[in-house]
């Protein structure tokens, strides 16, 4: 299997449709998903009816990326064989949300092949919000084959210290790939909100991974303080209780005062 069908293989989930953000800020309930927060590895969700958007990517008359192809191309394969000219398709649709999904798909995809000439036509893009949602999904798409690099490419984009909601998805898959090293990225930020943001996500993750009682141990060893550090308790205590009460309750009573402020 050649490295370009296995990169679109790893994004198909992507171009499938409308996606749920299984992250959570703090630890707090699962949230539906927007452009900029949805992950790379987010699951389908069925509906009653294709949305008037994907009817129409599916009926339209992709070019061919060759003279000698005849046949109509699909827009994975377009973008796998010349995706400039994807790009070149995506921007010509007139209707936004069309264009909208089209872009996503194209980035996505994109993103996972070369990141470096995706982000180069992004730069091109003239509507600012729409160049900086093209830049989330090409992270987004070249997490899905290298987590690491994915964050890397948006912390590019990216204040030091502000949080940032695509750069927390993007963290927290790669925790799901190697959690060790993406806990050391994370401790090695800046001191900041953004930092606290990111050390919360992870020790979320790693609760409900099955396993509150390291994610307890990351609280009382992270640098969380305040608001941020309550919130983190909070995230593990609940998953805990789901699982044992009692080993949680314990937990809970053998953190001083020092500890829960």
């Amino acid at each position: 299997m050649t490295r370009t069908r296995m990169a679109l293989i790893a994004v198909a989930c992507i171009t499938a449709g409308a996606s749920v953000n299984v992250a959570t800020d703090g630890g707090g309930p699962p949230r539906v998903g927007t452009r900029a927060e949805a992950p790379p590895y987010a699951a389908t969700v069925a509906t009653a009816a294709p949305s008037r958007a994907s009817r129409s990517l599916s009926s339209l008359r992709l070019p061919k990326a060759s003279p000698a192809r005849s046949e109509e191309l699909e827009l994975p394969e377009l973008v796998a064989e010349d995706p400039e000219a994807a790009a070149r398709f995506a921007e010509m649709q007139t209707e936004p949300e069309l264009r909208k999904l089209t872009i996503r798909q194209v980035a996505q995809l994109w993103g996972a092949l070369n990141a470096e000439r995706a982000v180069n036509w992004a730069r091109s893009l003239p509507d600012a919000a729409e160049r900086d949602s093209t830049f989330i999904d090409i992270a987004n798409g070249l997490s899905s084959v290298d987590p690491a690099r994915g964050v890397e490419l948006r912390e590019q984009f990216v204040a030091a210290t502000r949080p940032d909601s695509a750069l927390n998805n993007l963290v927290q898959q790669w925790a799901g790939y190697d959690f060790d090293a993406a806990l050391a990225w994370t401790n090695a930020r800046a001191p900041g909100a953004q930092r606290d943001d990111l050390l919360q996500r992870l020790i979320y993750v790693r609760a409900a991974a099955g396993d509150p009682a390291a994610a307890a141990r990351l609280v009382t060893e992270s640098s969380l303080s305040g608001e941020a550090r309550t919130a983190a308790i909070a995230s593990v205590a609940q998953e805990w209780t789901s699982r044992d009460g009692d080993a949680a309750q314990q937990w809970m009573q053998s953190l001083d005062s020092a500890t829960l402020n």
